[in-house]
């Protein structure tokens, strides 16, 4: 794992070829309650009873520095948790599909899964293959809910599918565009115990979600990848996710000057992601959260959560198919 600044989430093809390489508006808010029973045995949710870090004293608790609160807020607003805190209000979007919507094919990409290629380890060892085919087959069965689309994943338990397979079959299936999920791994990492006879990562800096895509291509595919990105980052931030600030993606992808939490590859500074570069239709990657940071990840076991990014993502891709739709979308509680 890494243990200098840098992003090593990815895992995804650099340059062209199959190789892999490893690699670590505003409306009401009705919050959703927190689902205690789906985090698992260390994963507690919050910083009040963490395991003990190697190397540490028997029985001292390992906490990590305080989220601070940004100043010159009211006091209520600032009473209230913020992402990823165990009692951070997240929201549902209500779809809105406007007339002639039809139905559109989404080729969902769970990362990783290729020969050689895991992903990055969680701060609960948790491989990001694992993670990536948990979030991806949940979120399918949420958008084809709707009715109003198809969804096709890249691969199934036990699998391994090379990325330029992934394209091919997303090309000859005819999908409209291709969302690849990840989780990200930032910053300067300690190594630590979530349980007896583990040992993994941990860096509790840098929560929060980004989406990247690549500006190389023609002009008009070049505008689909922006749209599609804000359109998803916007709608994340919206239901209550914290977008990442974008600290260690320095000289590695640019901030995108329209939309917060949304990162480009461009010239002459960027990584040549292939399923960022190589798609002939629009194409992101969505890094959910930060996968060493304890409490996100234990946020991303809640149900709550995937209920709040699969009503983001649904109404994300709404707004990018029809980019000129104004009317808001409509807040409301489960």
């Amino acid at each position: 794992m890494m243990k200098s600044a840098g992003v090593w989430g990815l895992g995804v093809i650099l340059l062209a070829g199959p190789a892999c390489t490893r690699a670590s508006t505003e409306a009401n808010r009705v919050p959703l309650p927190v689902d205690s029973g789906a985090v698992r045995e260390s994963v507690e949710g919050n910083r009040s009873s963490l395991p003990t870090a190697p190397g540490e004293p028997k029985g001292v608790v390992v906490e990590p520095p305080a989220r601070k609160q940004p100043s010159g807020e009211p006091e209520a607003v600032r009473a209230t948790p913020r992402w990823p805190a165990s009692g951070a209000p997240l929201t549902l979007v209500s779809a809105h599909f406007p007339q002639g919507f039809g139905k559109q094919r989404v080729y969902l990409d769970a990362g990783h899964g290729a020969e050689g290629n895991t992903g990055n380890r969680s701060v609960t060892c948790e491989d990001e293959e694992v993670f990536t085919l948990r979030v991806a087959e949940d979120l399918a069965r949420r958008l084809e809910a709707t009715g109003r689309f198809e969804v096709r994943l890249s691969r199934k338990s036990g699998q391994r599918v090379a990325y330029a397979d992934r394209l091919t079959e997303a090309e000859r299936w005819g999908a409209h565009v291709l969302v690849s999920l990840h989780s990200d791994s930032r910053g300067m990492a300690q190594p630590w115990s979530p349980a007896e006879g583990q040992e993994c990562n941990r860096q509790d800096a840098t929560p929060g979600f980004s989406v990247l895509w690549s500006e190389e291509a023609e002009a008009p595919l070049k505008a689909r990848r922006a749209t599609l990105a804000r359109a998803l980052a916007r709608n994340l931030s919206q239901v209550g996710f914290l977008h990442y600030d974008g600290v260690d993606y320095t000289g590695l992808y640019a901030a995108d000057s329209a939309q917060a939490g949304v990162f480009v590859a461009r010239e002459p500074t960027h990584r040549r992601i292939f399923v960022l570069r190589k798609p002939t239709i629009p194409s992101v990657i969505i890094e959910t959260h930060h996968a060493l940071d304890f409490e996100e990840a234990a946020r991303w076991r809640e149900e709550r959560t995937l209920e709040a990014f699969g009503s983001a993502v649904t109404q994300g891709l709404v707004d990018a198919f029809t980019p000129a739709l104004v009317a808001a979308p409509q807040m409301k509680s489960r």
